[in-house]
């Protein structure tokens, strides 16, 4: 069986799941799906072996962000369920004890593709830096970078939004 193939069947209920809880549609969600197909289909050399853990984190990395463009473009806010950071960013801390879920998840849908990826996999994922860099096909270096700019950037958006002093 082809490595697409076989990722397909191993992963489209799981990218369709994914899909429908944040999109809330039916349709939507079937598009965002078939659209993350396409975007993986265009990364197969990312993916060594199609049944690890890693194959199904970039997956859901991609369903995800799918979901988000999609959300972004429709101006449309949905919740996204479990968005704790508060082990992560400090900032977040307050920000969650005190007002909400709903301007964290603006913040970070308003990062930039590849600070939300690593910020997708480090947190709601729960992967190790190492482990997310090696799936982003990024240095560890790197990885470290990009979370240190996408913090930065989440604390940029919830100061300009009035949360914090």
């Amino acid at each position: 069986m082809a490595v697409f193939d076989k990722l397909y069947k191993n992963y489209r209920k799981l990218m369709f799941g994914i899909a429908y809880d944040i999109l809330k549609n039916e349709q939507d969600a079937e598009d965002a799906v078939q659209d993350a197909f396409f975007r993986i289909a265009d990364n197969l050399d990312r993916i060594n072996d199609e049944d690890s853990p890693q194959a199904r984190n970039f997956a859901a990395v991609i369903t995800r962000n799918v979901c988000f463009n999609v959300l972004r473009k429709r101006h449309i806010k949905d919740d996204i369920d479990d968005a704790d950071v508060s082990s992560d960013v400090s900032a977040e801390d307050e920000f969650l004890a005190g007002q909400g879920v709903e301007t964290l998840e603006r913040a970070l849908m308003s990062l930039p593709e590849k600070y939300r990826d690593i910020m997708y996999l480090t947190v709601y994922e729960e992967l190790k830096l190492r482990d997310a860099a090696e799936l982003l096909g990024i240095t560890y270096e790197n990885a470290k970078s990009r979370v240190k700019r996408a913090r930065k950037k989440i604390s940029d958006f919830l100061e300009k939004e009035g949360y914090f002093n």
